[in-house]
């Protein structure tokens, strides 16, 4: 294993403390049994790594890759809200809508529209997107 050594403004340091901060208070209120809290150089490594995530997740779905592959996007819904323990039933009522319709989406069938997607994703409490969607190729 490598160690690096990297230097912080004290502005920046005092921000990187204040969100570690406030991702162990969010912990703990989804999970009160949970006691463990991020250390800041954890949170660091968590940020990068989650970055490195993120690009290579947009490696696969770039529109001007060289592949010729058709794909169509796909959402983890379901998943989400099945880790969370969110039921179909509850996340209908807070958006108003039957829930057979929130189940076609959860199960792929149909994918929404921009704005039901973001209602959806607020809903399951902001999950990051690259979490959220998925290719398959046709």
């Amino acid at each position: 294993m490598k160690e690096i050594t990297i230097k912080l403004k004290d502005e920046t340091y005092e921000q990187i403390r204040e969100i570690t901060e406030l991702e162990n208070l969010i912990n703990r209120h989804r999970d009160k049994n949970r006691n463990d809290n991020y250390k800041i150089e954890e949170f660091i490594v968590g940020s990068i790594i989650d970055k490195m995530e993120q690009i290579k997740h947009f490696d696969l779905i770039n529109p001007f890759s060289e592949n010729q592959r058709q794909p169509c996007i796909k959402n983890r819904f379901k998943e989400i809200a099945k880790q969370k323990k969110i039921y179909i039933k509850d996340i209908a009522d807070q958006l108003n809508m039957q829930p057979p319709n929130i189940s076609k989406i959860f199960n792929n069938v149909s994918q929404p529209r921009l704005e039901l997607f973001i209602k959806i994703w607020f809903v399951l409490g902001c999950p990051p997107l690259h979490q959220c969607i998925y290719l398959e190729e046709d």
